[in-house]
């Protein structure tokens, strides 16, 4: 998702990774965010692999301990399609794409990411069905915002 979808307005609303760096940083980032702006609502949109990348125990344990609630949303498609795509670009003649077979890509069965974040006292919800999302996100800003609690929102994507 780039800045231009998301029709933001404010200076300093959205913060992107930069090209020089790698799978795993989202959370860490929001964190330090929300942080510098205790005052602002942040949110961290991140897919699957990305997620676990994250070290999310420890994020979450972070988030908690130091009060700092921000909302994770997992796009979850059940694949490290970063890993498979590297794959398919520096070995296009090798087995892996020859056998459409990529070892530990493939991320099923899918974690109950949004359980993760109960065990730091957050809220956690799985979203199975497009129409769900809008109350799903009412739930979890509500949660981030009154209650001072992080929040996870597993929403399935469909898989590769």
């Amino acid at each position: 998702m780039s800045q231009e979808q998301l029709g933001l307005t404010e200076p300093a609303s959205y913060f992107g990774g930069s090209p020089a760096g790698g799978l795993g940083w989202g959370i860490g980032g929001g964190l330090g965010m929300k942080l510098a702006h205790p005052e602002k609502t942040v949110i961290v949109s991140c897919g699957d692999g990305t997620y676990m990348f994250n070290n999310p125990t420890a994020c979450h344990f972070v988030s908690q301990a130091y009060n700092l609630p921000l909302l994770t949303i997992v796009c979850n498609n059940a694949i490290w399609h970063s890993t498979k795509a590297a794959t398919q670009q520096v070995m296009p003649d090798g087995w892996a794409v020859s056998t459409e077979n990529y070892p530990l890509c493939d991320l099923t069965p899918s974690p109950r990411y949004e359980k993760i974040v109960a065990a730091h006292d957050g809220y956690g919800e799985m979203v199975d069905d497009p129409q769900q999302l809008p109350a799903a996100l009412d739930r979890a800003l509500k949660v981030v915002k009154e209650e001072k609690r992080q929040a996870v929102l597993n929403v399935i994507c469909g898989t590769h």
